[in-house]
């Protein structure tokens, strides 16, 4: 079926004038209605109205009850046991009530009796009935199409069971000629009609329970069950080909009491296979919608539960996963062995580590400190890994998984676990390409997040991950957080108590280096820096051999960028000047070069390399100032002259960190806020982790 139901523009084109309209009947079949010229007719006169509404759940179950009693009654006739039909005290209990339109009803009945054979009579008959039900809703049309042929379907199956006790039933089962009914019984076009649980008036009846369910979840926001239009859209289509289909059984089942023409078999087939296709594509559209709605209760439970009630963390966690309060059982990396979740997390501090495949060895590294520390001192604290690994599987993915799981002695999901409250963590916890771990207490209250940058900058240090701690690690200079470990310079820790001038320095290309280092050794042959104006330089990026290390660079970026995210996550983007230095100096990440100085640990400036350079060059124009000023003020105070006279804009490029990101950031070189650009990235259907 066309899943476009778009009204024509023109005029549909007339199926009683068109280049088939010369074929013999049984050489028309549906093939030759196209969706296209179907939409035509319907839409030239007819749209959904719900003017009439009517209880279409209740209508569905009086028809169910109608033609599972009258299948019922047939099968006493199989038996040879007419007239003695035993009902179940659930039939007998049936108390559905509905209030039909009966004027209604007995019109389409009428429409629906003693037309000759055909898809062209069909057709128009159905258009007829079209315009009775014009003030109905599509499935509605639908629902009393088929419980006017139920009426007459059922009354023939009545009087027969009672015509055997009752005179007046017998009576006028014989002017209804139900006695030329029973002879068909038996007949394959019978069972394709009516018996069978494939046939056409029970594929009609499963059509309209699946628009019924369609239209249920119409409640709910189309931006919430992305499938819902494409499948609101093809009710109309559905409702046409579900009356056509009655009045053609209908015009069937007629032939039979009368004794007249029946329908062309190949129109018959034709019709079975176009109500197969119409059931296989709602069910399709039922299978999303039915995928889509369990994602949305489970992300209103989990909001709800997460951060609105205390639940226990042992029915969070396997609703996080599975939608279920029972999943497939952790893999403790300790033993190996499977551990149920109530059994290994129950009445503890959860700390989830939500990841790709591409997870880091620092990253790894640095948990697994945090790990053997929790261990050691013997708090109440578990590690799970969750690791998000899209479908299809591509086929190094299960060697990775078994790899990094070789790697962790905390606990991981298994890797067949597919994650049920991915809406969850994109939308809420903001899980994008680089890892989230969140730190839950026992009720499953969001302790910290995202705690990566809290590890990745202060390690074990950063335990019991909590907002107090992270705020007392912030009140260190940051440098002692952020640039010491990256150099193995011997004598810096001896320097920093001595509140040496240390001027920490970096880039992305050597001349730039080279030339630093070589003014610098320029400035400390002046006699002026000999006599009290000493300082040391520190080189960032070089490995314990003395040697660049990009990977080092690479860590050494990741942590400006957490202390940053903590520092404005807590305290905020434009609070202090720590938080404009390390954005400075982030915002130097792809520059020549860049200079950090301190005193001691105590951050003085932040500087871009061009500038360092011209101050280093213009030595002889500020050295004077060292006679009445410290080396780090006099250098400070130069160093701000030169930034005034340039100008050169700062751009920043935030990397796809899961958890908070700041959206608003002032500059770190004025007093303006930094424009905000968009950026968009297509990974064509796969996961973006």
């Amino acid at each position: 079926m066309a899943t476009t139901l778009k009204a024509p523009t023109g005029a549909a084109p007339s199926l009683l004038h068109s280049k088939h309209a010369f074929a013999h009947k049984e050489e028309v079949g549906t093939k030759h209605f196209s969706d296209e010229i179907v939409t035509g007719h319907i839409y030239a006169k007819h749209r959904d109205d719900d003017r009439t509404k009517i209880d279409l759940p209740n209508y569905i179950s009086v028809i169910e009850n109608i033609i599972t009693t009258a299948d019922q009654i047939i099968d006493t006739v199989h038996r040879g046991t007419d007239g003695r039909l035993v009902h179940s005290d659930a039939s007998l209990a049936f108390n559905v009530v509905i209030e039909p339109p009966l004027c209604t009803l007995h019109r389409i009945s009428s429409e629906l009796s003693c037309k000759a054979p055909g898809i062209e009579k069909a057709h128009e008959t159905t258009l007829e009935i079209f315009e009775i039900l014009a003030n109905y809703p599509w499935e509605a049309k639908a629902a009393l199409t088929l419980i006017a042929f139920a009426a007459d379907y059922g009354d023939l199956w009545h009087l027969h069971h009672y015509s055997h006790a009752d005179p007046l039933a017998k009576s006028l089962a014989i002017i209804k000629r139900v006695a030329t009914l029973k002879k068909h019984l038996d007949s394959l076009r019978y069972r394709q009609v009516l018996l069978n649980p494939k046939s056409l008036i029970q594929s009609c009846l499963q059509a309209i329970k699946y628009m019924d369910e369609i239209r249920e979840f119409s409640k709910y926001d189309v931006k919430e069950l992305s499938e819902l239009p494409a499948a609101l859209r093809q009710i109309p289509l559905v409702t046409y080909w579900v009356i056509h289909t009655i009045v053609a059984s209908r015009i069937e089942l007629s032939s039979y009491l009368s004794e007249t023409e029946n329908q062309p078999q190949r129109y018959l087939n034709d019709l079975s296979e176009k109500m197969a296709r119409v059931l296989d594509l709602l069910e399709k559209h039922l299978e999303t919608l039915r995928e889509q709605h369990e994602e949305v209760d489970l992300y209103r439970w989990l909001v709800d539960h997460i951060e609105h009630y205390r639940t226990d963390i042992t029915l969070v966690v396997p609703k996080l996963l599975s939608g279920k309060t029972e999943t497939k059982p952790l893999i403790d990396g300790s033993t190996l062995r499977e551990v149920g979740v109530h059994e290994s997390l129950s009445g503890k501090n959860v700390i989830l580590v939500i990841s790709g495949l591409d997870i880091s060895e620092d990253d790894i590294k640095a948990i697994h400190n945090v790990y053997d520390e929790l261990k050691n001192r013997g708090t109440n604290y578990e590690i799970v890994w969750i690791p998000i690994i899209p479908e299809p599987y591509h086929e190094d993915d299960h060697k990775k998984y078994e790899y990094l799981r070789s790697t962790m002695k905390w606990y991981s999901i298994q890797f067949t676990t597919k994650i049920s409250g991915m809406r969850y963590l994109e939308e809420k916890w903001q899980l994008r390409e680089d890892p989230l771990v969140v730190v839950l207490s026992p009720q499953s209250e969001v302790v910290f997040m995202n705690a990566i940058h809290l590890i990745r900058v202060w390690g074990t240090e950063a335990i019991d991950f909590k907002e107090d701690r992270a705020k007392f690690l912030l009140r260190k200079n940051w440098p002692d957080s952020t640039l010491v470990k990256f150099t193995h310079q011997p004598r810096l820790q001896s320097w920093i108590k001595q509140e040496k001038s240390i001027l920490f320095y970096g880039g992305k290309e050597p001349m730039w280096i080279q030339q630093f280092e070589e003014r610098v050794e320029i400035l400390k042959s002046d006699p002026l820096i000999r006599d009290g104006g000493s300082f040391e330089i520190v080189r960032i990026g070089k490995n314990a051999k003395g040697e660049d290390d990009p990977a080092l660079m690479a860590r050494f970026w990741k942590i400006q960028w957490g202390y940053f995210i903590v520092k404005s996550q807590l305290i905020g983007s434009s609070a202090s000047e720590t938080t404009e230095d390390i954005l400075r100096l982030i915002s130097y990440q792809n520059e020549e070069g860049w200079v950090v100085l301190s005193v001691g640990s105590a951050p003085v400036l932040v500087g871009r390399g061009i500038l360092i350079l011209k101050l280093l060059e213009e030595f002889p124009k500020w050295k004077q100032s060292l006679r009445l000023k410290a080396f780090p003020d006099a250098f400070r105070e130069y160093f701000n002259e030169l930034a005034l006279k340039s100008h050169q804009c700062d751009r920043v490029i935030l990397p796809g960190f899961s958890g908070w990101i700041p959206m608003i950031v002032n500059c770190p070189e004025c007093p303006r806020f930094m424009e905000t650009g968009i950026s968009f990235k297509c990974c064509h259907g796969g996961a973006h982790m």
